[in-house]
């Protein structure tokens, strides 16, 4: 990747590249669908609102979440993630987003996704935009079949910063030279990392941070 590019930048996700959030669409739409039982869609919304009221290790709350992948077809889950992309997230992208990357690409420099996300959600986006690079969370599976257990651990929090400053090391480059842009207070650890922070939409918390640390802030229109 050095000596393509000068530089990467590195966008998270939900409510940063994307106005809403990858999982709330999918568990809607396998609710939609019978894929996920009216219990599991219960304590998916129980788990989400513990986990918006920081009640509990957020990581712990994330990783209850998955589930209700327990037993799932591996290839299913993959084609629903593709029809949910195509039919909603698709057109959830920031335009401010598009503008920045295209920004970053005529400086040279590369654009990653980086999110806590599964892979069977950022694939898609991540082909969509060109994007360079995809780091997120891999779901673990046996003969074709979801465990509904993460492969190593989510990338998220501290875990997203140190995933941050391996693949810069790994290709060649300075953290310090790099941009994120993220959305909440959980990514203040990996932005404190990078050069270049920029806070999209930021919650209460990180634009505090951001304010204070005088780092760029973007609000979007609408």
């Amino acid at each position: 990747m050095r000596g393509r590019f000068d530089y990467i930048a590195y966008y998270d996700l939900d409510h940063t590249i994307l106005k809403g959030n990858s999982a709330t669409q999918l568990v809607e739409t396998a609710r939609q669908r019978g894929v996920m039982t009216p219990a599991q869609y219960r304590h998916a919304l129980y788990l989400s609102i513990l986990y918006k009221m920081n009640i509990g290790d957020p990581v712990k709350m994330i990783n209850r979440m998955l589930g209700w992948l327990d037993g799932l077809e591996e290839e299913k889950v993959r084609t629903l993630c593709q029809e949910v992309f195509k039919t909603d997230l698709m057109h959830a992208i920031r335009p401010e987003i598009l503008k920045s990357m295209d920004q970053h690409r005529a400086n040279s420099g590369a654009v990653v996704l980086l999110s806590s996300a599964t892979a069977l959600i950022c694939e898609p986006v991540s082909e969509y935009l060109g994007m360079d690079d995809l780091i997120c969370t891999h779901l673990s599976s046996e003969n074709g079949i979801l465990t509904g257990r993460t492969e190593g651990r989510l990338v998220y929090g501290e875990e997203k910063k140190r995933r941050l400053i391996q693949h810069c090391t790994d290709h060649g480059f300075d953290p310090a030279e790099a941009w994120y842009y993220g959305d909440s207070h959980t990514d203040i650890h990996v932005m404190k990392a990078v050069g270049n922070p920029v806070a999209v939409s930021p919650d209460k918390l990180l634009l505090k941070t951001a304010r204070a640390l005088q780092w760029s802030v973007i609000v979007p229109a609408g």
